[in-house]
């Protein structure tokens, strides 16, 4: 990915598994990272525990972390914030399509790797929209989580099963 634009600001949203931070500006969310959760064998609880905010907070940054607040406790999010254009504009032309075709995944729903790179425009990329999720800049903003392989296990995850699982069922869905 290119370098970050300037304007940006970056939240750090402290929770119990780790530090998820965002980094967002005036033309929408640049990034969102998920640390890989704890491994352990009793998971504790996901919960975000405070917000470390910059000074003056970008409104589209404020709309991004209500957004993965409500997200990470199991609540319907508000509206999407928007995704910055340079993350589409900086990548390859089909995990451009495969990212706009996360939107389109409705929360509590499933896809398989296979219907997402149809819905992508190439029905044979099955490899290659999990390569598009993989490299996803703003995973809880554009839903990869919601994504399976064919043979309906879970797949891959780039900040490891633990939380797709964990935001899978945030939303009702079981394994």
């Amino acid at each position: 990915m290119k370098a970050a634009p300037n304007g940006l600001q970056r939240a750090a949203l402290e929770t119990t598994w780790c530090t998820v931070s965002i980094h967002a500006g005036r033309q929408g969310v640049w990034s969102c990272d998920l640390p890989p959760a704890p491994r352990q064998r009793a998971m504790p609880r996901l919960r975000v525990l405070s917000v470390k905010w910059p000074l003056d907070p970008d409104p589209v940054l404020r709309r991004a972390v209500a957004y993965a607040r409500a997200v990470l406790a199991g609540r319907t999010p508000p509206s999407l914030p928007p995704v910055h254009p340079a993350v589409f504009e900086s990548a390859a032309p089909f995990y451009r399509s495969a990212w706009r075709a996360l939107r389109g995944i409705p929360r509590g729903a499933r896809t398989t790797y296979a219907r997402l790179a149809a819905r992508a425009g190439r029905p044979a990329a099955a490899r290659a929209a999990g390569g598009a999720c993989r490299a996803n800049p703003v995973p809880l903003f554009l839903p990869c989580h919601r994504v399976m392989a064919a043979n309906g296990q879970w797949g891959g995850f780039s900040a490891g099963l633990p939380w797709k699982i964990h935001l899978l069922r945030l939303e009702g869905v079981g394994s």
